[in-house]
């Protein structure tokens, strides 16, 4: 125990020895942290809530579904046309999405003209110095590099072979789409239902117009989504409903020549097949006649367009850059400067015992 206590000791003592260097790295760190943030350009936050319209269970009308399955159908209930909102993140996250923002023009002023997101990222976005001090190797490295062109031949026939199999994004469209990916967000709070876009940005206008876009874009891609299923339905119903049809008027003609052929017999047995025979009219008959009803609502369906989501909260445009924040850059440099002026005193200064 005193042993362990006297390495403590020492180890304050070498710290307390090495003050100078722990000072001289506070100052320096304090003065990298105030330039850090005088030369990091400011980013706006805007957010919106959105609360998604969830579909009930859709069931077949009546009693279609047991009607149904006497007469050996099987249709099965729909558990609702509409994604569930959980992939709302997975959606903003997609590629075609950044794609669709990456082409939309806006005009900034601090640039005085109007440029397309895609173009904005790629040459005219403002960065850190730190971050053009960690760019500048690669910029060299980059000059001394030798990259051997393809010939005319393979680059036709490399272009033919991708455009045939798969789309290739260009470096500036997927270095664009990062952005997005960085800058553009939603998340989901599974207690409470609702779904929070969120999308920071250099220019507070632009980031409020980029909310109103994320939520055109997935309105119109969950009302595409849920036509899509619609259909779907509507031509799965067609197909029962053309079988039952064909069933009903099957059954109709057993009925009838079964009639024709014992007009003139009274027996119990021809009774009891008789009755058997319009018990199943019945049945393929009101299957029939409400499979014609889904039809229709299902043709309703498909040409109706009902809301995705309700805005609880709009955009606005922020008032107040959200970063950078002068006190935690400071705090952050001189952490560092603390640890690691601290872990140089301790490793490559001997510690006297």
């Amino acid at each position: 125990m005193k042993q362990e206590e006297l390495r403590l000791s020492d180890v304050l003592k070498a710290i307390l020895e090495g003050k100078k260097i722990i000072f001289i790295s506070l100052a320096i760190a304090f003065v990298l942290g105030v330039i850090h943030y005088a030369t990091t350009p400011n980013e706006y936050i805007t957010k919106s809530t959105l609360l998604p319209v969830v579909e009930q269970s859709s069931r077949l009308p009546g009693n279609l579904g047991g009607l149904a399955g006497l007469a050996g159908i099987n249709l099965p209930t729909n558990p609702g046309s509409s994604i569930p909102p959980n992939l709302y993140p997975d959606v903003v996250g997609s590629t075609p999405f950044g794609l669709y923002l990456i082409k939309q023009e806006f005009y900034f002023p601090t640039i005085g003209e109007n440029l397309t997101l895609e173009e904005y990222f790629v040459k005219h976005q403002d960065i850190s110095l730190m971050q053009k001090i960690f760019k500048l190797p690669n910029k060299i490295f980059s000059l001394f590099k030798n990259s051997e062109p393809k010939s005319g031949n393979e680059i036709q026939s490399d272009s033919q072979t991708y455009s045939s199999k798969v789309k290739k994004l260009s470096g500036r469209e997927s270095s664009a789409i990062s952005q997005i990916r960085s800058r553009v967000s939603a998340e989901v709070d599974l207690s409470l239902g609702v779904v929070t876009v969120q999308v920071k940005m250099q220019d507070p206008i632009v980031a409020a117009k980029l909310v109103e876009l994320t939520h055109d874009y997935l309105s119109v891609y969950i009302t595409d989504y849920k036509s899509s299923a619609d259909i779907r339905n509507l031509e799965f119903i067609e197909e029962r409903y053309e079988e039952s049809k064909q069933q009903y008027f099957k059954a109709q003609d057993e009925l009838a020549a079964f009639k024709d052929r014992n007009r003139n017999i009274v027996t119990a047995a021809a009774q009891v097949k008789e009755e058997q025979l319009r018990n199943e009219v019945s049945i393929y008959y009101n299957v029939f006649n409400n499979l014609a009803q889904e039809v229709e609502q299902a043709k309703i369906r498909v040409q109706r367009s009902s809301p995705v989501f309700n805005v609880l909260e709009p955009s606005y445009v922020p008032l107040k850059e959200s970063s950078p924040k002068l006190i935690l850059n400071v705090v952050v440099f001189l952490f560092l400067a603390a640890a690691l002026s601290i872990g140089y005193i301790l490793v490559f200064r001997p510690i006297e015992k």
